[in-house]
Formats: structure tokens, sequence, C-alpha cells
């Protein structure tokens, strides 16, 4: 993991379609001592990305509106930017072999501090 300036903000991606669960995940970020970045849509995440070099972590739902866009999301990060992290949460339980590589899935309900501890560690 690389060196973290620690007068430098850590920047966390957000990416959550349901606006009451996204003022959620952007509390936990807070409350792990980053900053958050927030998209609604893979495609605005992606977006997000490609102009940003900042983003050390992409916290996403796996669930977004019945779909599989946020495994697809966590596929397309983990092939186009190897060294951020993925921190995933759903409601629905996902085989090992399809979570990439240094990928964390939490389940639904949300754990605050499980959510929180997995944000620092990613972070330090």
């Amino acid at each position: 993991m690389a060196q973290v300036d620690p007068s430098r903000p850590t920047y966390v991606l957000v990416v959550e379609d349901d606006p009451i669960l996204m003022m959620a995940l952007v509390d936990y970020v807070e409350n792990a001592g980053c900053e958050a970045v927030e998209a609604t849509t893979v495609v605005e995440a992606i977006r997000l990305l490609e102009t940003r070099t900042d983003i050390r972590t992409v916290f996403t739902d796996l669930d977004m509106r019945g779909s599989t866009a946020g495994m697809k999301l966590a596929l397309s990060i983990r092939d186009r930017w190897p060294p951020i992290e993925l921190l995933m949460i759903s409601s629905q339980p996902w085989d090992a072999a399809q979570i990439p590589d240094r990928g964390v899935v939490l389940g639904k309900p949300f754990d605050r501090r499980k959510i929180v501890a997995a944000i620092r560690r990613f972070s330090a």
C-alpha cells in the first residue's frame, strides 16, 4: 500500500443509488476520518475515477436497484485501478470466488464499527 501523507485528506468514493443509504454510508466514511466523494450510478463512479487520482477506496453497494451493477463496478475497478481498495456491502451472500482480490464484503444490516474499521484500515 502507498504511503499516506497525513496532512492530506483520504478520499473514499461512495457509490449508492438510494439517497437515505447514501447519507448513512457518507456518515461512516466521515466517522472514519476520511472525505466522501459521492456517485449515484456506476457511470458516474467510473467518470470520477477516470478524472481523479486521489481516491484510495471505493465503498459501494452491490445491490443497487436489484442489479449486479455494484459487482461489475468492483470488477472494473480491480481491472483498471488495481491499487484502489474495495469495500462492498450487500444484503445477498456472495461466493468468495466472485469477490475481487483484496475486496471486503460486509452484509446488511450494517455494522457501523466494522465499516468504519475497514475504511480506517484501507486509509492507513
